[in-house]
């Protein structure tokens, strides 16, 4: 099983975001009231490698796989320092980053990137943003840990059975505390198992 293959370290390095298959993850979002169940969403995400050694990754609804991407992210060579970037279909302009992490607040698709594998306690990483004319600056202290199999599976982290050395939790949190989005994932391995935001929590299902 992929979720399996995923658990188990490796003596391969990881190359976090860079899965070599496509990728199905179910995503569950809140309930926009008390009498509404929440609704739930299954994601394609579909790898492509670009002619500069990029990667590419282009998401897709379950039911739209033969349609346009509801998003697409770009990656640039593993190991090497570069631009993420994200277009999101509908909507203007390209998000951006540097720094190895790129938010999208409110967007459906779980397309959000953490730099996982560079933080330990805690480090602040900031996110630009222009918008008539103004910059704005979003600060996010982005922190890891180490979390046990059985701990992950208690509390409903991962779904369906799994065995394997411990896991890494990558959170950020705005300059509030709040929760801006964590993600849990296997040392190493390609893509996340779990990822929650105030919106949204999504699971790796194949």
């Amino acid at each position: 099983m992929a979720l399996l293959a995923l658990l188990v370290a490796s003596e391969c390095p990881a190359f976090f975001y860079r899965p070599i298959e496509t990728v199905s993850i179910l995503s569950e979002y809140a309930a926009l009231s008390d009498s509404e169940p929440p609704h739930t969403q299954v994601w394609k995400v579909v790898p492509e490698a670009t002619p500069d050694g990029a990667a590419r990754l282009r998401f897709f609804t379950e039911a739209s796989a033969e349609q346009d991407p509801v998003c697409e992210l770009e990656l640039p060579p593993s190991g090497s320092p570069g631009e993420i970037s994200l277009k999101r279909i509908g909507q203007t302009g390209e998000k951006t980053s540097t720094t190895g992490l790129l938010l999208a607040p409110g967007f459906p698709a779980p397309c959000d990137v953490l730099p996982v594998g560079e933080t330990d306690e805690g480090r602040v990483y900031q996110e630009k943003s222009e918008a008539g004319g103004s910059v704005f600056i979003r600060r996010y202290l982005v922190s890891s840990a180490a979390i046990s199999v059985p701990e992950a599976t208690a509390k409903g982290w991962i779904r369906g059975e799994a065995t394997g050395s411990s896991l890494i939790m990558v959170t950020a949190a705005d300059e509030n505390g709040r929760l801006a989005v964590r993600q849990l994932w296997p040392a190493d391995g390609s893509w996340w198992l779990y990822e929650e935001t105030p919106l949204r929590r999504s699971w790796l299902i194949q």
